[in-house]
């Protein structure tokens, strides 16, 4: 736990003086990274759309929270709930390669210029032996 402590205070040093930050977070679990993206939100004026497979919709209900209860690759859907240039994307859902380099792409698109993007429990070894390869 103490780990993922460490990891979530760094990410909110990073993002914590964003105005008004649209974020989108990929994977809720347990709740902790939306928690802390909330408190962000509140502080700033900003929302935090999350998007899981799993039903975690009673994490939280913070009107600035809007939850998607879908696969995070269900591009037709979601992307229709992004409707201006998000500040930061947090992938953090299911960690296999293909699945990573398929939602990177799509979601990179809706990143503003200068956004941030941090991926959570990325298997890196596959790419540093030899390259990655499909």
């Amino acid at each position: 736990m103490e780990h993922h402590k460490n990891k979530l205070d760094l990410i909110k040093e990073k993002i914590k003086n964003i105005d008004k930050p649209l974020i989108l977070e990929l994977g809720v679990k347990e709740g902790n990274s939306t928690k802390m993206f909330l408190e962000i939100c509140d502080k700033n004026g900003g929302n935090l759309i999350s998007v899981d497979i799993l039903n975690y919709s009673q994490v939280s209900n913070n009107p600035k929270w809007k939850f998607i209860h879908s696969s995070d690759d269900n591009f037709n859907y979601i992307n229709k709930f992004l409707e201006k240039k998000i500040d930061v994307l947090f992938i953090d859902s299911l960690h296999e390669p293909n699945h990573i380099r398929k939602i990177f792409y799509n979601y990179f698109n809706f990143v503003k210029i200068n956004g941030l993007i941090f991926i959570d429990d990325v298997i890196w070894l596959p790419y540093v032996k030899g390259g990655y390869r499909e």
